[in-house]
């Protein structure tokens, strides 16, 4: 589709289209310039993505990252070292308990391994169809919300516009980058990114790596 715009599948050819939008970016957005030059090429990439992917990150919400490795290694462990919709399905309700599970992510990792049991080609047809077409299947499935949605898009599926205006960190660091005493609020972002299209992915990308490095160097 016309309104698709994703990093190209072969590495070298994703590494050209990254360098044309940080100098996008970089020609676009004084501040986000600065942020550019001191990080250095975009690391952007395309992450496998599918049933498990969305597993992981059911599995994740509202924990810490180690917490959420833990259990995940622990439902790994339960389907025999490979989550599949058939083996999630095949696991007692005890079994997700034992692994720290709590009974509403139960819920949503059994309804998600019934959607992909049930349609095979549901991660499929998702890279052909436009983003907000993708949000609105990905957020069809109980558990998943926008953010998550987005954020599969963009690390899954490459796309490149993309821009998760319910992320407060985020709207911090877009804040901090443009000297802005306050956070940036949605419709404040909206503006600001809007010289960043069309390539906002990559902005944010820029943006959480800025966090990271500041959050390192505290």
């Amino acid at each position: 589709m016309s309104d698709i715009h994703a990093l190209p599948a072969r590495d070298a050819h994703a590494a050209e289209r990254l360098a044309e939008a940080a100098a996008h970016l970089s020609a676009a957005d004084p501040r986000l310039a600065e942020v550019i030059a001191r990080i250095g090429p975009c690391g952007l990439r395309r992450h496998p993505g599918g049933f498990p992917r969305l597993f992981r990150a059911i599995l994740g919400q509202q924990l810490s990252i180690k917490a959420a490795a833990t259990i995940h290694g622990r439902m790994v462990a339960a389907c025999g070292d490979a989550v599949t919709p058939e083996r999630v399905l095949a696991l007692p309700a005890r079994a997700f308990a034992d692994a720290g599970v709590s009974r509403p992510k139960a819920r949503y990792l059994r309804g998600l391994a019934e959607l992909a049991r049930g349609d095979p080609r549901f991660f499929e047809r998702l890279p052909r169809l436009s983003d907000e077409a993708a949000i609105d299947r990905l957020t069809s499935i109980l558990g998943i919300g926008r953010w998550t949605a987005e954020m599969y898009l963009i690390f899954c599926l490459g796309r490149l516009d993309v821009l998760p205006l319910g992320d407060v960190s985020i709207h911090n660091a877009a804040a901090g980058v443009h000297g802005l005493r306050r956070r940036v609020l949605p419709k404040r972002l909206t503006r600001l990114a809007k010289p960043w299209r069309p390539y906002r992915s990559v902005a944010v990308w820029y943006l959480y790596e800025h966090l990271d490095t500041n959050r390192a160097g505290a």
